[in-house]
């Protein structure tokens, strides 16, 4: 795509959510009617918006679409009042519509996250923290592997969202199966460097400073569900660590028996389960509780 056929299809993805939020993009002094409403300078070309919340631009320099922040008005706003909140890499050569759709959805979530209204009535259960994992004081738990998955695909937010509220916690398996599997076929299939490394270096590092529960969720239900193409498993392989020889005899089992693949793809439908430890993943293929 050419980029100002990129920057075309930003500024129209990223409209209603900015309008939503009481921003209005700003138009360059000296720019001519019908031109796009950027500057370009030192090879970063910026689009900035303006509002009583503040002022946010979205900046194309080096390979690279970063989206940054300020509450300061955009009149006295400087570089230093600025927060880069999201960044996204891309090669302009190869860029397409799903590569702005995902641009796009990383924004518009990004703004609605900084000055959007918050619901304080409903508060969803918090992710753990990466400094407590390696700390060794918690461990990843489903939510924080629903959480770190759904920022990645945002567009997923309110299917996350919906099933936490639906079952007062984080069914893995029923999003996954219904969701998020769907989006993970897709980025492997497409097997984009860029795309594959961010996927799997979150599902490396929370499988790795997991619990039992998260890491039999990542093998069996997510990197399971590839037992059916050999290819989409070859283009894993480069991507997984600690996990690789796990996810192969994985997913040899679930070809190999349709009643394991049967409960994969049916779970059981929910009901309060008793707090116990779970026996790891190979306890899930063979149907354990």
């Amino acid at each position: 795509m050419e980029i100002t056929a990129i920057i075309s299809a930003i500024i129209k993805g990223v409209e209603s959510t900015m309008n939503n939020n009481g921003f209005a993009v700003i138009v360059p002094q000296g720019i001519e009617k019908g031109a796009l409403p950027v500057t370009e300078k030192n090879g970063c070309t910026t689009i900035l918006y303006g509002g009583k919340k503040g002022t946010a631009k979205i900046e194309l320099f080096e390979g690279k679409i970063a989206l940054f922040c300020s509450v300061a008005e955009a009149a006295s706003a400087v570089d230093e009042d600025f927060k880069k909140v999201t960044t996204t890499l891309f090669d302009l050569e190869k860029v397409d519509e799903r590569d702005i759709k995902y641009v796009v959805n990383e924004i518009n979530d990004s703004i609605n996250d900084m000055y959007g209204k918050k619901d304080k009535s409903k508060k969803l259960p918090q992710p753990v923290s990466k400094s407590a994992a390696k700390s060794g004081t918690s461990y990843y738990d489903l939510v924080t592997l629903g959480s770190r998955f759904v920022q990645i695909y945002p567009e997923l937010k309110d299917a996350y969202k919906q099933n936490l509220e639906k079952y007062g916690e984080f069914l893995a398996d029923d999003f996954f199966t219904k969701y998020g599997n769907e989006k993970f076929r897709e980025t492997v299939k497409r097997n984009d460097p860029i795309q594959m490394r961010k996927l799997f270096n979150m599902l490396n590092e929370v499988y790795n400073d997991g619990t039992n529960q998260v890491q039999s969720v990542i093998v069996v239900t997510i990197l399971g569900s590839l037992y059916d193409d050999e290819n989409l498993l070859a283009n894993c392989v480069d991507y997984m660590d600690e996990m690789t020889l796990f996810v192969i005899e994985t997913n040899k089992i679930l070809k190999k028996s349709s009643s394991t693949r049967a409960k994969l793809e049916h779970p059981p439908l929910y009901k309060p389960k008793k707090r116990k430890k779970t026996g790891g993943f190979m306890n899930q293929l063979n149907g354990g509780n």
